[in-house]
């Protein structure tokens, strides 16, 4: 049997779709490419760093609304974009070394220093339950070492009575 289509012609979407991660674009984006973004919550438009910027702080906002899922998904969409604009510095240097050679090598380790240290400092607090622990963690051993200097303040406490006895 043959479909029906009520006369309507199939809709294509549009795949206007672009890989700017994917290697073949031979660097042509820069910093203020504007990039379509289909979050989780619908489209997001900017820059690569605004989008960067745009979810983490939807990631926050999230997280102030215990959100965790939500705020996992904004956290790697923030996460993507900010490669992102890492890889888009690192070959605009690249293209200025070319372009310039005389430039000396300790520029290019201190940059390379910088970027590593982007990334330390971009390290996230962890997630609720595993400060849950680490607090009740701490909790425990300052109780351990109380109780620890009380038996020792006891034992002196005795040994000084046993003396005072002979």
């Amino acid at each position: 049997m043959r479909q029906q289509n009520n006369g309507r012609r199939r809709q294509n979407r549009g795949s206007s779709r672009r890989s700017y991660g994917a290697g073949n674009n031979n660097g042509n984006i820069n910093k203020n490419t504007v990039i379509d973004s289909s979050g989780p919550d619908g489209r997001q438009r900017g820059s690569v760093s605004q989008l960067s910027e745009k979810y983490t702080s939807l990631a926050s906002d999230a997280a102030a609304s215990d959100d965790r899922i939500l705020e996992e998904s904004y956290l790697q969409f923030a996460d993507h974009y900010y490669r992102i604009n890492q890889e888009i510095e690192i070959n605009n240097e690249a293209k200025e070394t070319k372009l310039n050679p005389e430039k000396n090598n300790n520029e290019n380790s201190n940059s390379e220093i910088e970027v590593e240290n982007k990334d330390k400092n971009n390290n996230k607090k962890p997630p609720r339950r595993k400060r849950g622990y680490q607090i009740r963690e701490t909790e425990l051993l300052a109780q351990e070492d109380e109780n620890t200097k009380i038996i020792k303040e006891k034992e002196n406490s005795e040994k000084h009575s046993n003396v005072d006895n002979i």
